[in-house]
């Protein structure tokens, strides 16, 4: 960054008196207004943004709303402007200095005092607020105590409109220790952000510390969207329940849960301080500040003139883009109660002792020393003493600036860019003055396309122009596939770029995977784990061994199914005969049952050609042989069985050898056999012509010839019901 040097004008009207702090993207200067005759700071942001449009644009929103927002306990913003190479804004100097440099000179506050000072900023606060603005980094940094024990509220390069919040382009995001758990998730920021942010700091007051602590800046922002801030009191003694209770309601995770913003918080704190009945207290201003070393150096009222350059700026770490220390001097602040500072007076420099008093002897002293007059001064002599104290002012003044530059002077500070989108994230690198780049990397929680961080680290300074790598979240690792045939060693190395640690877990078959290879992992391809988390990877065995199924007695195309489902082919299909297996089913396999093959391997089948004899009986003679016919059994002859009867004379009973009987294929011969008897019908009340037709159908007949067909059947002398051999004549009487 280009540094103006003592004496140089902005805008022909303020003088650059001295420089009090340095950011990485401003340097703050006291200036002498010399149109109104009075001490001022001016924030000049750095030369490489004034050709930026979008920045111009942005700076002036930014100016425009701290210019509103005017209250004993904010800082006042007087002007702002774009001269030569410099944007810059005119303030309030303070001439006290920050929060942060009175809790390391005094440690942490009891509630007394930490009210006062959270009265204050929450007061200021509130007037942004109560405007719709969202200050969003609230932090001790930005806590100012100026010389008459003011605490005002500085630093509001961050602000937004609240309606702005979400959707910021430009978009800023405050210090880690502070920030809130919308901050660091990318949620939409509201007043309730800075209520959660001005509640670390009411912690840090009483504590001395902040609740959150990590290994990494990420770690540490993240702490908060998985813990609660811890109770004050368990950090330190002598904390009422009061403000635990007041803490945690400022810092609750979710914001819904907070106040509402700072005049609730404000009024809470006001309620706990009335219950506990705490004194008033006024705040004392740091001794060891960088603007007290400012106001240190006297301000030339006058004209600008030719003194030299003081360039001892106070390089204290501050947020890219965030205003340094700023100080400024105000009235009394009205309805405050003031008390004497706890602080006692400094005690007044010691005074020379007194002489001895003279010995009251009378007589002159035993020797007398010769007073030689004073030398006659020279004006060569006095000439030459202020040249070479004007040397020596202009070598400290070198050795200074020299020290200034190579020490930190010359270096930036890279910005914090958790919460902001890639975008943001570069814009913000590029206007820190660092060259962007990205790299993509795993994390747990960060969303995909988020950033993680930076490399170096945010927070670290670097020289303008170096390379700062813009970590781009790719969301957890997932489980990398397995290309074919890869072995365990070569997926370690694959799963190594995802940070993973691979384990062998049994040996598994696989038709799939080549023997030796890796078969499946646990979990499967594809499933997003922590980093750093194990793959379990199991080893191919090759196929698994297929038995042969037990696949005899059954048909032949259900037993080619069942091979077939079972991964095997079928070879050679040859005959046997089997008295014990149906026709047409298999008998035996080759190789036999439970023989492990592996898939694809060939199966032959043994089927049955035997005859198998089909149930014929209820058929009539003629259907019968033409049922054993298809089976390729011939009938031999038919006989009649004397102890059987039937109702009919012409139907099968059964055959010889007996239904489902296996035969020989070139003996394949059986015997039909008929009912011996047969059992006789009723025929009385039946027309003549009706009972010959039914006697006959059953293998009987009737006594009764067709002229008496229109008869009536009246009587019957073989009874009903009665077995006679077939063929038999049944007497009847009709009318």
């Amino acid at each position: 960054m280009k540094q103006l040097a003592v004496g140089d004008y902005l805008e022909d009207r303020y003088r650059i008196d001295h420089p009090i702090a340095r950011g990485g993207m401003s340097t703050v200067y006291r200036c002498v207004d010399e149109r109104l005759g009075r001490e001022v700071a001016a924030k000049v942001m750095d030369d490489r943004y004034v050709d930026d449009a979008v920045f111009l644009d942005r700076f002036r929103r930014e100016a425009r709303a701290m210019a509103q927002l005017t209250h004993p306990n904010l800082v006042n913003v007087y002007d702002f402007s774009v001269h030569g190479d410099h944007a810059f804004l005119i303030m309030e100097l303070i001439t006290g200095g920050t929060l942060r440099e009175l809790l390391a000179e005094r440690g942490p506050m009891p509630p007394h005092a930490a009210t006062a000072v959270m009265r204050a900023v929450l007061t200021g606060l509130s007037v942004a607020h109560a405007k719709g603005m969202v200050h969003r980094d609230i932090k001790p940094d930005n806590i100012l105590i100026n010389s008459d024990n003011r605490v005002k509220l500085a630093d509001f390069g961050l602000v937004r409109a609240a309606s702005d919040a979400k959707h910021s382009t430009d978009q800023i995001v405050g210090t880690v220790a502070y920030l809130s758990p919308e901050q660091v998730d990318g949620n939409e920021i509201t007043q309730a952000s800075d209520v959660y942010s001005s509640g670390i700091v009411l912690f840090e007051l009483l504590t001395g510390t902040t609740p959150f602590s990590g290994d990494t800046q990420l770690a540490h922002a993240f702490a908060r969207i998985n813990e609660d801030v811890p109770p004050p009191s368990s950090r330190i003694e002598g904390v009422p329940k009061l403000f635990d209770e007041l803490v945690a309601t400022a810092t609750a995770r979710e914001p819904h849960a907070r106040f509402r913003d700072a005049g609730d918080f404000l009024a809470a704190l006001d309620d706990v301080a009335a219950e506990l009945n705490l004194p008033a207290y006024t705040v004392p201003v740091p001794t060891e500040s960088a603007a007290h070393r400012a106001a240190a150096v006297p301000t030339n009222m006058g004209p600008g003139d030719a003194r030299d350059n003081d360039p001892s700026v106070d390089d204290t770490a501050h947020d890219a883009g965030a205003t340094s220390v700023i100080h400024a001097q105000l009235p009394e602040p009205y309805n405050e109660t003031r008390v004497q500072p706890v602080v006692p007076p400094p005690a007044p420099a010691p005074q020379p002792a007194a002489p001895p008093p003279a010995h009251a002897s009378g007589h002159e002293p035993a020797v007398q020393r010769n007073v030689e007059p004073p030398a006659p001064e020279s004006n060569r002599s006095s000439m030459s003493l202020l040249v070479w104290l004007i040397i020596i002012g202009v070598l400290t003044a070198a050795v200074a600036i020299g020290a200034w530059w190579f020490g930190s002077g010359r270096y930036g500070e890279i910005p914090q860019v958790l919460g902001m989108d890639r975008d943001q994230a570069v814009t913000a690198v590029s206007e820190a003055g660092f060259e962007p780049a990205t790299e993509i990397v795993y994390h747990n929680d960060v969303p995909k396309d988020q950033p993680v961080g930076t490399d170096p680290p945010g927070g670290n300074k670097a020289l303008p122009g170096e390379e700062v790598t813009v970590l781009i979240s790719q969301g957890k690792p997932t489980v990398p596939e397995v290309p074919a045939g890869m072995g365990v060693e070569d997926y370690r190395a694959l799963a190594d770029q995802r940070t993973f640690e691979v384990t062998t877990g049994e040996s598994v078959y696989s038709s799939d995977a080549p023997v030796g290879s890796i078969a499946v992992t646990d979990p499967p391809a594809g499933t997003p784990l922590s980093i750093g988390s194990t793959i379990t990877v199991s080893v191919s065995k090759g196929p698994e061994p297929i038995a042969v199924p037990d696949i005899r007695g059954l048909p032949e195309a259900d037993a080619i199914a069942a091979l077939e489902n079972a991964g095997l082919n079928v070879g050679e299909i040859s005959e046997t005969f089997d008295d014990e297996i149906y026709g047409g089913n298999v008998v035996s396999t080759d190789p036999a049952k439970a023989t492990e093959l592996e898939r694809g391997d060939t199966v032959d089948l043994v089927i049955s050609n035997a005859r198998t004899i089909p149930d014929v009986s209820g058929k009539t003679i003629d259907d019968a042989t033409d049922a054993l016919e298809e089976k390729g059994i011939t009938v031999d002859r038919t006989t009649r069985s004397s102890d059987q009867v039937s109702d009919t004379a012409h139907r099968v009973l059964s055959t010889d050898p007996p239904a489902w009987t296996n035969l020989e294929p070139n003996s394949a011969e059986v015997v039909l056999i008929l009912p011996g008897q047969v059992t006789v019908p009723n025929f009385v009340g039946m027309r003549v012509e009706d009972a010959r037709a039914l006697a006959d159908e059953v293998g009987l007949k009737i006594n009764r010839g067709s002229r008496y067909n229109d008869e009536v059947i009246t009587k019957q002398r073989t009874q009903a019901s009665d077995a006679v051999r077939p063929g038999s004549t049944v007497r009847v009487e009709s009318e």
